[in-house]
C-alpha cells in the first residue's frame, strides 16, 4: 500500500505558505462536492448542471487572473472547486441515466450483437461478463430511440462445451434483460452502484437454448480493444492449467491479474479475520514493489550505456520506467482504486522531481484523490477508496518524519561526530533500524486503519499487527513476485505454492491462538468522522500528551451506547421485527430488550453464496447483534435454511429450534465455540417469555412429526407468534392451505396479529380467506425475490388482499421491513385510503406500510432504477405500480 516520496533536486521550489493552504482547501472542496453529489437521492435538471459548470469555471478563471491575492480570492477558488465537482459529476450522471432499458423489453427475448469486455468470471454452470452493445437486432427501434438504449450490459451465459467467452469476441445473443437492482437492508452493500460506476444500465441472462448464443468473430471491432483483457485471460488460463493447488492458483490469479473470484470462501474468511485480506488484492504496495523492481533493473542496464547516461541520467530513466511499469501492472491487474491511486501519486512525484519542484505530502495525497475522482467520481463511495488513502497518508507522513531523521543522521556523519564502528556493528545497526522502521510503520498503519475498518466493516482484526509483520514481507517480496515471474517461467509458481501454504498455515495457527476481532455497530456520522480522524492523528508523530488527549475520541468506536445505534434495541416489554430483504427466501429478526431470535436464514445460491455471509452477518454486525439466543428454522427448504451454516459457524447461537429431521446436517452442526449446538424440535405448545414479550409456537403438532414421511416439507413449517399487550406478529414459514385451515379450526382467536409475514412468500397455495380473516392483520409483509421464477406473490393472492382491504408490502419495493411493537397505531377508520388498490389496467399496487416502515424508499439513490415507491411525495396513501414476476 505504500508509495515512498521520491527525493528532489537541491534548490527545488517548495510549495508552502498560503498557496499550499489554498491548494489543499480547494482539493478538499472538490472531494466534498463529489461526495455530496454521489449521495443525492435524485438528479437535478441537466441545464442546472451545465450552468453551474460554466459558472464555476468562470469564477476560477477570474480568481486565477486577479492580481490581488487575499481571502476573497481563496474563498472563490475553494467554493468554485466544490461547485465544479458537484456540477460535473451530476452532468455525467445525468447523461449516464439517460440510457435506460424500455419497460416493454423487461423479461422479454431481445436479440443483440455485443463485444465481450473485461475479464469473464466463471460461476457454477456458466459465466458472467460485461459486454458493449454493437447493435440491437430485435425488437426494432426507431433510430432516434437507439441513443437512449443501454450501451453496456452485464450478462450470465451457460457455458457451451466448456468454452469460455474471450474479451474482444463478438457474439449475437438472445437475452432477457432488466434494470440493475439489488437488496436493500440497513448498512447493506449497494450492488447497483458498482453497475452504475461501470456504465452497465441493464443486466440479464442469455436464453438457455442452442441458437441463443452465436459467436460471430474472435476479433474485436478495433484491433486494440480488449487487448489487455485478453492478455489477462490467457494468464489466468495458464495459471489454472499449471497450478494444481486451488488455493495457490486463486491467490496467484488475484495477485497477477486482479481476479479474486477463484479464492475460496474459507480462505477469504481466514484472510479477513487475520487482517491480511489487502495482501491478496492488488494494493499500492504491489504496484509500488513492481515499479521498484523495474526501476532497479532499468537503472542497472541504462548505466552500462555511456551515451545514454550523458543524454538522460540513469536515475531519471529509472524513475520514469518505474512509473510506466507500475501503470502497466495496474492495467493488467484490472485498474482498481488502489492501483489508480498509486499510479497517479508516482506520476505526480516523478513530474515534480523532473521539474525541480517539491510538494508537501498532503498536497500530493489530495491531488491524486482529485485526479482519481475526476476520472471516476463514484469511486469515492467505495470502501477501498478510503482504506487506500488513509493507509498511504500514514505512510507518507511517516516517511516525511523519517526523512527528517535521516537528514539529521547524515549531517552528524558529515561532521564526523559519530564514532567509527566495525563493519559488522554497522550492519547490525542498520538491520535493527530497518526492522524498527518496519514495525513502527506497520503499527501506525494498524492504528490508523483500525477505526476506519470498524466504521466501514463493523469489525477489525486485533491480531493483524502480528499477522501483517509476517505476511507483508512474504507476500510483497515472495508470493507476488513469484506469481508474476511464473507468467514467464511457470516453475516459479511451484515455489510460490509452497510459500502460500506455509503462510496460510501460520495464519490459521495464529487465528487459533489469537482469534480476537474488534466489533462495533454502525455509528452516527459525526462519531465515525471524529473516530477516523483521531485514529489518523494518533498515527502521526506527536507528543504523548496529545496522543493521550486524542484517546477519548476513539472510545465510541469500542463501545457505543444503545441510543446511538443505527437501530437501538427496544425497551423492556416491547419487541422489534425486521423482515430482512434476502431475495427469494425468508429471514426475520425479532429483538427484545436483551434477546435476539432469527426465524429462518434466507436462500443459498450456488456453492459459495448464501444469505448468511452475504446479508445477515453484515446486518447483525451493523446493528450490534453479537449473538443469537435462538435460531428457529421453519423447515428444510433451501430458501429458508440456506444461510444457517454460515451463521452457526461465525457467531454464537445459544439454541437451534427447528422441524428438521434427525439426519439433517444442521442438527449435527458444531457452533462457533466448537461445541455441539443444542437442538429442540419446534412443536405447538412451546412457550417462553423474554423481557416481557411472549413467544408461542403454534405449528407443527406432535402428530405431524409422527406422519412426517407422508408430508411435504412445507407442511412441517414452524409457525411462531410473538406478542406483547396491544401488538403481535405471526411468522408462518411456508404453511399451505391445509395447515392454515387446521390452525383456524384449532384456535382462530389465537391467530389474530398486528403484522403477518405472508405464508409461502405469497404463493397461491396459501393465504386463504378464512386464515386472513382469523389473523386480521394490520400489515402483511411478503418476502419474495424480484422477478422470481415462481411468480410470488401470486396475483390471485394480491387480489384477495385488496378485496379484504388488507395493507401489504413486498420486499422488492420495500427492502427490509422494520416494525417496533410500541409504534403508534393509525386510526383504523382510515384503512381504506391506505391499503392496496388497482390502476386502470387492473394491476395490483403495493401501498405504503400502514404500520412499520420500509428501508428502501428512505435510502434511495439516483442510480437505483426503477425508483421504488415514493413515500415522501405520497405519504401513507401513496401507491406504486408493482413489478410483476417474470
Amino acid at each position: 500500500m505504500g508509495v515512498k516520496q521520491v527525493g528532489v533536486r537541491q534548490g527545488g521550489h517548495v510549495a508552502s505558505g498560503t498557496g499550499l493552504l489554498v491548494a489543499c482547501a480547494a482539493a478538499m472542496a472538490w472531494l466534498l462536492g463529489v461526495y455530496g453529489q454521489t449521495g443525492e437521492v435524485a438528479l437535478q435538471p441537466l441545464g442546472l448542471y451545465v450552468v453551474a459548470t460554466v459558472s464555476a469555471c468562470v469564477v476560477m478563471a477570474l480568481c486565477a487572473l486577479w492580481h490581488r491575492r487575499g481571502v476573497s480570492q481563496a474563498l472563490g477558488l475553494v467554493l468554485s472547486a466544490c461547485l465544479l465537482a458537484w456540477a460535473t459529476t451530476g452532468w455525467r450522471a445525468t447523461l449516464r441515466m439517460q440510457e435506460a432499458l424500455p419497460a416493454a423489453w423487461v423479461g422479454q427475448d431481445v436479440t443483440v450483437v455485443v463485444q465481450v469486455e473485461g475479464l469473464p468470471q466463471a460461476v457454477p454452470g456458466g459465466v458472467i461478463f460485461d459486454a458493449r452493445v454493437l447493435r440491437w437486432v430485435s425488437p426494432s427501434t426507431p433510430s432516434e430511440a437507439r441513443d437512449t438504449l443501454p450501451t453496456r450490459l452485464s450478462l450470465r451465459m451457460n457455458l457451451q462445451d466448456d468454452a469460455m467467452p474471450w474479451a474482444g469476441q463478438q457474439w449475437q445473443l438472445t437475452v432477457q434483460l432488466h434494470p440493475p437492482d439489488g437488496l436493500s437492508n440497513p448498512a447493506g452493500f449497494d450492488s447497483t452502484l458498482g453497475y452504475f460506476e461501470r456504465g452497465v444500465r441493464a443486466v440479464g441472462r442469455v436464453a438457455n437454448r442452442e441458437d441463443a448464443a452465436i459467436k460471430l468473430s474472435d476479433q474485436a471491432e478495433r484491433p486494440w480493444q480488449g487487448l489487455i483483457d485478453r492478455w489477462r485471460q490467457r494468464i489466468r488460463t495458464v495459471i489454472f492449467d499449471h497450478v494444481a493447488d486451488k488455493r495457490a492458483a486463486g491467490i496467484f490469479a488475484g495477485l497477477s491479474i486482479g481476479d479474486q473470484s477463484a479464492i475460496e470462501r474459507d480462505d477469504w474468511n481466514l484472510f479477513r479475520q487475520t487482517g491480511v485480506a489487502h495482501l491478496v488484492s492488488i494494493s499500492g504496495a504491489h504496484i509500488a514493489m513492481f515499479g521498484w523492481m523495474a526501476a532497479g533493473l532499468i537503472r542497472r542496464l541504462w548505466s552500462r550505456w555511456p551515451r545514454g547516461v550523458h543524454w538522460w541520467p540513469a536515475p531519471d530513466v529509472a524513475m520514469w520506467a518505474s512509473v510506466l511499469a507500475s501503470a502497466l501492472y495496474a492495467l493488467l491487474a484490472g485498474w482498481g482504486v488502489p492501483a489508480q491511486r498509486t499510479v497517479w501519486m508516482m506520476l505526480m512525484m516523478a513530474g515534480l522531481r523532473s521539474s525541480g519542484r517539491r510538494w508537501p505530502w498532503p498536497l500530493i495525497w489530495l491531488t491524486s484523490a482529485v485526479c482519481l475522482t475526476a476520472m471516476d467520481p463514484w469511486a469515492i463511495r467505495q470502501v477501498g477508496f478510503w482504506l487506500s488513502y488513509v493507509a498511504v497518508g500514514v505512510l507518507l507522513s511517516a516517511d516525511s518524519a523519517n526523512a527528517s531523521s535521516r537528514e539529521q543522521r547524515d549531517r552528524v556523519k558529515e561532521k564526523g561526530e559519530e564514532p567509527p564502528k566495525a563493519w559488522w556493528l554497522r550492519g547490525l545497526h542498520q538491520a535493527w533500524q530497518s526492522l524498527h522502521d518496519i514495525i513502527r510503520i506497520q503499527f501506525l498503519i494498524t492504528a490508523a486503519l483500525l477505526p476506519l475498518s470498524l466504521v466501514c466493516f463493523q469489525q477489525a482484526s486485533i491480531s493483524s499487527l502480528v499477522a501483517n509483520l509476517v505476511a507483508i514481507p512474504v507476500f510483497t517480496l515472495g508470493i507476488t513476485p513469484l506469481s508474476l515471474l511464473g507468467t514467464i517461467w511457470p516453475p516459479c509458481w511451484d515455489l510460490g505454492t509452497w510459500l502460500v501454504n506455509e503462510v496460510t498455515g501460520f495464519l490459521a495457527l495464529l487465528l487459533k491462538w489469537w482469534p480476537t476481532m474488534a466489533e462495533s455497530p454502525v455509528m452516527p456520522a459525526w462519531v465515525a468522522v471524529v473516530g477516523v480522524i483521531a485514529g489518523f492523528a494518533l498515527a502521526r508523530p506527536m507528543h504523548w500528551r496529545w496522543r493521550l488527549a486524542m484517546l477519548p475520541c476513539v472510545l465510541p468506536l469500542l463501545y457505543l451506547p444503545q441510543p446511538m445505534h443505527l437501530l437501538p434495541a427496544p425497551r423492556p416489554g416491547a419487541f422489534q421485527l425486521m423482515a430482512v430483504d434476502v431475495g427469494q427466501g425468508t429471514a426475520v429478526l425479532v429483538r427484545t430488550a436483551h434477546h435476539q431470535l432469527l426465524f429462518d436464514t434466507g436462500p443459498r445460491i450456488g456453492e459459495q453464496l448464501n444469505a448468511g455471509d452475504r446479508t445477515l452477518l453484515p446486518l447483525f454486525r451493523a446493528m450490534g447483534v453479537s449473538r443469537l439466543d435462538m435460531l428457529m428454522i421453519s423447515h428444510q427448504d433451501m430458501d429458508h435454511v440456506g444461510g444457517a451454516q454460515a451463521i452457526i459457524q461465525q457467531m454464537p447461537v445459544a439454541q437451534l429450534v427447528s422441524s428438521l429431521d434427525e439426519g439433517h446436517a444442521l442438527r449435527h452442526q458444531v457452533g462457533a465455540d466448537g461445541k455441539p449446538l443444542p437442538h429442540t424440535a419446534c412443536e405447538a405448545g412451546m412457550q417462553w417469555d423474554w423481557d416481557g414479550v411472549h413467544f408461542e409456537v403454534l405449528h407443527p403438532w406432535p402428530q405431524d412429526y409422527a406422519e412426517r414421511a407422508q408430508r411435504e416439507p412445507n407442511a412441517m413449517s414452524c409457525v411462531l407468534k410473538v406478542s406483547e399487550p396491544g401488538a403481535s406478529a405471526l411468522l408462518t414459514g411456508d404453511i399451505e392451505a391445509e395447515q392454515e385451515a387446521a390452525l383456524v379450526e384449532q384456535d382462530a382467536e389465537r391467530l389474530q396479529s398486528t403484522v403477518l409475514i405472508a405464508a409461502h412468500h405469497g404463493s397461491k397455495t396459501s393465504s386463504t380467506e378464512a386464515f386472513l380473516r382469523a389473523v386480521q392483520p394490520r400489515q402483511i409483509v411478503v418476502q419474495a425475490g424480484r422477478r422470481n421464477r415462481y411468480g410470488h406473490p401470486a396475483p390471485a393472492v394480491l387480489a384477495r388482499y385488496q378485496a379484504m382491504d388488507l395493507a401489504w408490502v413486498a420486499s422488492p419495493d420495500c427492502g427490509a421491513y422494520l416494525w417496533d411493537s410500541r409504534e403508534a397505531t393509525h386510526n383504523s377508520t382510515s384503512n381504506s385510503t391506505r391499503n392496496s388498490t388497482t390502476d386502470s389496467t387492473g394491476s395490483a399496487q403495493a401501498a405504503s406500510p400502514q404500520v412499520g416502515q420500509c428501508w428502501r424508499p428512505a435510502h434511495h439513490h439516483y442510480w437505483d432504477q426503477p425508483a421504488p415507491m415514493n413515500m415522501e411525495a405520497q405519504p401513507r396513501s401513496g401507491k406504486r405500480q408493482r413489478r410483476r414476476s417474470a
